[in-house]
C-alpha cells in the first residue's frame, strides 16, 4: 500500500503543469500576446489546475486508507487517473476536429 502512494505522486501531473505555466508566462508577456484577455483568468485557471492536483492526491490517499487489497488499490487509482485525464482526452479530440470546426480552430490557434 505504501508503494502505491509513491506511484500516485509520480502519476500526478496537474500540480507541476500549473506551477510551470505560472512561472513561465509573466504578466507583461501574456498581456502583450493577448491584449483582450485578462491575466487574472489565466492565473485563476492555473491555480485551479494545481488545486485539482491536490484534490486528486487527497482522493488517492482516502482510497488507500479504505482499501483492503492490492488489486482494489490498483483499480481505484487507475480509475482516478482516467477521470483526471478526461480533459486532456477531450482536448486531443477537439484538436483532431472530432468536436466541431470552431472548437478545432480554438484548440489549434497559436498561443505560446
Amino acid at each position: 500500500q505504501y508503494l502505491s502512494i509513491l506511484i500516485a505522486l509520480l502519476m500526478e501531473e496537474e500540480i507541476p503543469t500549473g506551477l510551470y505555466l505560472l512561472r513561465m508566462i509573466p504578466r507583461k508577456s501574456f498581456e502583450g500576446k493577448f491584449p483582450g484577455k485578462k491575466y487574472r483568468n489565466f492565473v485563476c485557471s492555473s491555480v485551479l489546475r494545481v488545486g485539482l492536483g491536490y484534490l486528486f492526491l487527497m482522493n488517492v490517499f482516502l482510497v488507500l486508507i479504505q482499501a483492503t487489497g492490492v488489486l482494489q488499490i490498483f483499480y481505484d487509482v487507475m480509475a482516478l487517473q482516467f477521470v483526471q485525464q478526461l480533459d486532456d482526452i477531450s482536448f486531443r479530440l477537439a484538436k483532431m476536429d472530432m468536436l466541431g470546426k470552431s472548437i478545432s480552430r480554438a484548440t489549434t490557434a497559436k498561443c505560446y
